[in-house]
């Protein structure tokens, strides 16, 4: 019996006791004075127990730092500086030379007649399929761009409205695209 006291007081005070299981503990400790002392004392060895287990670690001493001296020799200006350059060489070659665009450009311009559109672009292999837009001329009815183009063959179509793709009329070279539709088809300069 008084192993089981113990093993119902040591639950008590870890908490493993379910509330039923807390009444009956209460009732005993009401009931026994034997009981009473005994789980005092248990109670008294805990806190022991607890003051043992919570007392602050020591304190380290801070291990002192010595300062850092960075020695400048003429190899690590050097290295830095070759560094420097290096860097400076490819930011400048990646990043800040402007493409090259070749001087053999010629400018062209595209016009188309379409009196009742509300806007008119211009797509082709020269803009990467992208659309461009056109300029009304006046309230004439005539939509016009002019763009630099490079020296080849261009394939490109007009878009009415932003859906209706067209090719150019005043153009007799065409081909079909993909898409069912047709391209008119334009050669700049010598090169074909």
């Amino acid at each position: 019996m008084h192993d089981e006291k113990e093993i119902l007081i040591s639950q008590f005070i870890d908490n493993e006791l379910n509330l039923d299981e807390k009444i009956e503990f209460v009732q005993e400790v009401r009931q026994s004075e034997d009981f009473t002392s005994e789980a005092l004392e248990m109670l008294e060895q805990e806190k022991l127990l607890e003051k043992a287990y919570n007392t602050p670690a020591p304190s380290l001493p801070k291990a002192k730092q010595k300062p850092k001296v960075i020695k400048v020799s003429f190899a690590n200006t050097a290295s830095l500086t070759a560094l420097a350059a290096s860097l400076l060489l490819v930011v400048k070659v990646f990043f800040l030379t402007p493409e090259t665009m070749p001087d053999n450009k010629e400018l062209h311009r595209f016009v188309l007649h379409m009196p009742g559109a509300e806007n008119v672009s211009v797509a082709g292999s020269f803009s990467a399929w992208q659309n461009i837009k056109m300029q009304q001329a006046g309230g004439s009815g005539y939509w016009q761009v002019s763009l630099p183009l490079s020296e080849g063959e261009h394939t490109y179509s007009f878009i009415v409205d932003g859906k209706e793709q067209m090719a150019d009329p005043t153009v007799s070279a065409r081909q079909m695209d993909d898409f069912g539709g047709e391209n008119s088809i334009l050669k700049v300069g010598d090169k074909v």
